[in-house]
Order: structure tokens, then sequence, then C-alpha cells
């Protein structure tokens, strides 16, 4: 077995390279959802990891549940068990022969009915960060389109559990959170996807197109709203976290929000929204 070889950025001393995260928030565990998040994932994503040419990538599949299952793809693991699911795709200590290095996929159930699913990646070429951002934007409206999202996110950075940044800030229950995500809105992000209620309480998309704070408002199918801020994720500096935060100050949390002791929480402004 060979020695696993740390990065070039380490080794060279340079900076990490770019990442985006994606995260969505079912309030059912609609495991259908799950199985095209994957696929689309896999269809928008898999050309970036493996241009054409290139070897087949290395795909590995991990997960939790209350009874064995077959853990050879990820369709194996969308069981009405399920705890949580994992994929993984690149090629681990070789080289990698695309502009993205990897991509991991999750689908986690929250106590009860709840699910998140999440996608990570990390770029080794930060010129196709624009595409890579549109592919990812494309995947989470496709699924807002067939399922009013309770949340959604993406953003170089996210809270992986139920909690968001927001919620860690507020100290707000998980629970209480999840559950109350028609009434408020429960974080903000360089996108954000904001369910059909608040969708509404915003006043629409014509309202949140005239506060200047989005490049792109798109209307999703089932009511809710998909919001983005800057064209990609390293625009998004701190005057577009302010024009965020003040387009939908109204439908967030009342609380004022701390920087926790061991931990920075950079996109988040420390107001109270209600104040």
């Amino acid at each position: 077995m060979g020695v696993a070889r740390a990065p070039d950025w380490i080794l060279n001393g340079g900076p990490p390279p770019p990442v985006l995260w994606a995260v969505v928030n079912l309030d059912t565990a609609d495991l259908e959802i799950a199985q095209l998040w994957h696929d689309l994932a896999e269809a928008a994503l898999g050309p970036m990891i493996r241009p054409a040419g290139a070897p087949r990538f290395r795909r590995s599949h991990t997960g939790r549940h209350e009874v064995k299952v077959r853990r050879r793809s990820w369709a194996d693991m969308m069981h009405p068990s399920l705890e949580d699911a994992y994929a993984n795709w690149g090629y681990r200590d070789d080289p990698p022969h695309g502009p993205v290095e990897y991509v991991r996929l999750n689908a986690w159930r929250h106590d009860g009915p709840y699910l998140q699913l999440s996608l990570a990646l990390r770029l080794v070429d930060p010129s196709v960060m624009p595409a890579v951002a549109d592919a990812v934007i494309g995947l989470v409206r496709a699924i807002g389109d067939r399922v009013d999202l309770g949340y959604g996110e993406i953003a170089d950075r996210v809270r992986m559990g139920p909690s968001t940044d927001l919620d860690y800030a507020l100290d707000r229950e998980d629970e209480d959170s999840l559950r109350d995500s028609r009434r408020h809105l429960r974080g903000y992000g360089w996108v954000t996807v904001c369910p059909a209620a608040i969708a509404v309480a915003l006043g629409g998309a014509a309202a949140m197109r005239d506060s200047g704070a989005f490049t792109d408002v798109v209307e999703l199918a089932t009511g809710g709203l998909l919001l983005r801020a800057t064209r990609t994720t390293f625009d998004y500096d701190d005057d577009a976290v302010r024009r965020v935060f003040e387009a939908v100050r109204r439908v967030l949390p009342p609380g004022v929000p701390r920087q926790p002791q061991y931990e920075t929480l950079p996109h988040l402004i420390l107001e109270d929204a209600a104040g």
C-alpha cells in the first residue's frame, strides 16, 4: 500500500483551493428526491471531475442504517430506514484530471421526518468557479422546483447538521429552527433558498429584485425563491452580506447573533434583525 501524498498546495505553501458547499432541507425524508440529488449532481459535475479521455474516477459509498443493505451504490443506500449516506467521487491520492478535484454527497435524516441533502466540492482551477457555481445552482434549483424546501444555501462554507450558522449564533434549538422554517428564514448566504411562505412574506420576486441585493432572483415552481447575491463566492464580500441581510431581515428570527468563542462565522451581520 502506497503512502498518501499531501496536496500540492500544502507542499508548496500556497493558499487552499476554493471549495463550494450546497445544503437543502426537506420536511419529509423523500428518498426519490435524495436519488435525484445524486443523479443530477453526477450529470452536472461528473464531467468536471473526469474530462473526456480521462480514466474513470473512483467512487466510495458509506452510510448507517437500521438494517443491513448492500452499499455498492448510492441507490443501494436509499432505504426507508436511512439514517445517513455518503458518496465520494474523485481520484483519491492520484492527481486530479479535471478542474474539480472531488465531490462529496450526503443524505442525512434528522430526528423524525426531516432530510438534509448536501454537496461539497473542491476546485483545482479557480477560473472555472463561475461554471461550477452555475452547475451547483442548477442542481439546487431543480430540487427546489420539485419540492418546497424548508431552507437551502450555497456558500464557501456551511454548517453541517440541522443547525445553520445563524441558528448557532442565536443559540436556537435545532427542532425550533426546523419546525419554524415557514415563518422565519433559517439563515442567509451567497445563495439562499426561501420556502414559498417566506417568499410571500418578503413580497415575492419583484420585491427582491427591487432590493438591489441580488444578481439573480429565481422563482421556483413550488413557490419559493432562489436568491443569488453575487456572480461567485469570490465576490461575496462584507458589503454584499449587508445587502442580503437588509433584504431579508424582516423574515429572520429575532435575537442578537454572537460570534462563538472558538469559531468565526464570517458571513453574518451581528445585529438583531427585528431591531
